[in-house]
C-alpha cells in the first residue's frame, strides 16, 4: 500500500469521527436553543401579564386558563430541566477541551468558579433590575451559579461518584419535600436557607426561585452525560429515543402512585388535564422526568437531521445556543423594553396570548441578529473577557 494510500484509510476514519463530534455538540446547542427560545416566550409573556402556568408553585391549587395558555405552559416548561441539564454537559465538554490543552484540574475548577461569579453577578444586577423591578431575587443564573461552584469540587471525583452523588441528591431532595408538605401545602412562612437548599419562596429576602438541591443534581447529572458523550451509543437518536421513553414511564408511575415530593400530585377526581401540572417548585421528580423525557426525544430529532441545525431552517436555535448566556441576559433586557412599550400603549382588545407570541417574535427578531454579532466577536477574541460569557 502506497504512503499516499495508507494516510487516506486513516484520515477517513478521523474526518468521520470529527463529523459526528462535530454533529453530536451541534445537537446539544441546538437543545439549548429550544430552551432559551421558550423561556423567551413565557417571560416575554409574563412581563406584559399573561400567565401560561401549566406547574405548581408550593402545592398550591392550579387553575388553569383555556387550552392555549396551558398548552403553552406545558411547551415552556420544558425550559428550565433543559437549560440546567446542559449546563452540566457543556461543563462536562468544557473540562474536556481544556484539559486536552494541557490545563491542570485546579485550572478548569478556577474557570469554573469565574464563570459562576459572572453569571450571578449579571443575575442579581442587569436581570435583577429588569425583572419586573424586583430586586434583588435568587433565580435561574444565580441557582446555576451556586451549583457549578459546588461542580468545580464534585469534578475531581470519579465520575461514577459524580453520578451517585447527584442521583442521591435528588431522592433525598424529594424525602425532605415529603417531610416537608405539610407546611409548605399550608403556607407556612420559611426561612431563607430553607427555601434556598430545598424550596422556594417570594417571601424571603432575597426571594428565591430555583433551590440548590432541586437543581444542582440535574446540572450534575449533565456533567456526567456530558463526560460520556463521545461514547458511540450516545450518538444513536434511537439510544435517547428508548431515554425519552423510560423517563416518560418513570413520569407516569409517579403520576399514577401520586408521586414522591410531588407537591402537584394528580388526585382522584381532578380534571384531567390536572395530570399534566406537577409542581416546578420546589422540583419534582415527576416533572423533571416528563420534561426531561421529552427533551430526550427532541435531542434524538435533532441528532437524526443534522442538516436542519447547521445549515437549514433550525440553524437559529444552534445560534441561540451557542451564545446561550449572552441570550438570557439580553432577552430579559429587550422583553423588558417591549412590555414597557406595550403597556404605555392603548392595544386593541385581543386575547392576552396573541400579544404574549407578539412580543415574543417581535423579541426574536432582534435577539437573533445580536447574538450572531456576539458570536462572531467572541470567535474574534476567544480569550478576552468575553469567554466567560
Amino acid at each position: 500500500m502506497t504512503t499516499q494510500a495508507s494516510t487516506a484509510v486513516v484520515a477517513a476514519p478521523v474526518e468521520h469521527t470529527v463529523a459526528r463530534s462535530y454533529a453530536r455538540i451541534t445537537a446539544i446547542d441546538a437543545l439549548r436553543g429550544v430552551a432559551l427560545a421558550l423561556m423567551a416566550l413565557t417571560h416575554a409573556a409574563f412581563f406584559i401579564g399573561v400567565g401560561m402556568q401549566a406547574e405548581s408553585y408550593g402545592g398550591q391549587p392550579v387553575y388553569l386558563q383555556s387550552p392555549p395558555y396551558w398548552l403553552s405552559g406545558l411547551l415552556v416548561t420544558l425550559a428550565s430541566p433543559i437549560f440546567f441539564c446542559l449546563a452540566g454537559v457543556s461543563l462536562a465538554l468544557l473540562e474536556q477541551s481544556r484539559m486536552r490543552k494541557g490545563a491542570s484540574n485546579w485550572e478548569v475548577s478556577r474557570f469554573i468558579l469565574a464563570r459562576a461569579g459572572v453569571i450571578m453577578a449579571l443575575d442579581l444586577t442587569i436581570c435583577a433590575w429588569l425583572w419586573l423591578g424586583k430586586m434583588p431575587y435568587i433565580h435561574v443564573l444565580t441557582a446555576m451559579g451556586l451549583g457549578m461552584i459546588v461542580l468545580s469540587a464534585l469534578r475531581l471525583l470519579p465520575t461514577r461518584a459524580i453520578l451517585a452523588i447527584a442521583v442521591v441528591t435528588l431522592l433525598a431532595h424529594q424525602g425532605m419535600i415529603e417531610i416537608l408538605r405539610p407546611q409548605l401545602e399550608a403556607g407556612a412562612p420559611q426561612s431563607l436557607a430553607q427555601a434556598l437548599f430545598l424550596t422556594y419562596s417570594y417571601e424571603t429576602q432575597p426571594p428565591v426561585g430555583f433551590p440548590l438541591l432541586g437543581w444542582g443534581p440535574v446540572m450534575w447529572l449533565g456533567f456526567v452525560l456530558g463526560r460520556n458523550l463521545s461514547q458511540p451509543m450516545l450518538r444513536q437518536p434511537r439510544t435517547w429515543v428508548g431515554i425519552g421513553a423510560g423517563l416518560l414511564a418513570l413520569w407516569l408511575a409517579l403520576r399514577l402512585i401520586g408521586g414522591y415530593g410531588d407537591l402537584g400530585a394528580y388526585r382522584a377526581g381532578d380534571p384531567l388535564p390536572q395530570f399534566l401540572v406537577m409542581s416546578k417548585a420546589p422540583p419534582s421528580l415527576s416533572y423533571l422526568a416528563f420534561k426531561l423525557g421529552i427533551a430526550a426525544l427532541i435531542y434524538a430529532a435533532l441528532l437524526a437531521f443534522p442538516a436542519m441545525i447547521e445549515a437549514g431552517p433550525l440553524r437559529v436555535l444552534t445560534l441561540i445556543g451557542q451564545t446561550s448566556l449572552f441570550f438570557y441576559v439580553l432577552h430579559i433586557v429587550v422583553y423588558h423594553l417591549l412590555a414597557q412599550a406595550f403597556l404605555s400603549i392603548d392595544a386593541p382588545a385581543l386575547p392576552g396570548i396573541v400579544y404574549g407570541y407578539a412580543l415574543w417574535a417581535l423579541g426574536m427578531l432582534a435577539l437573533v441578529p445580536l447574538c450572531g454579532r456576539y458570536r462572531a466577536l467572541r470567535k474574534r477574541y476567544p480569550e478576552s473577557v468575553l469567554r466567560y460569557v
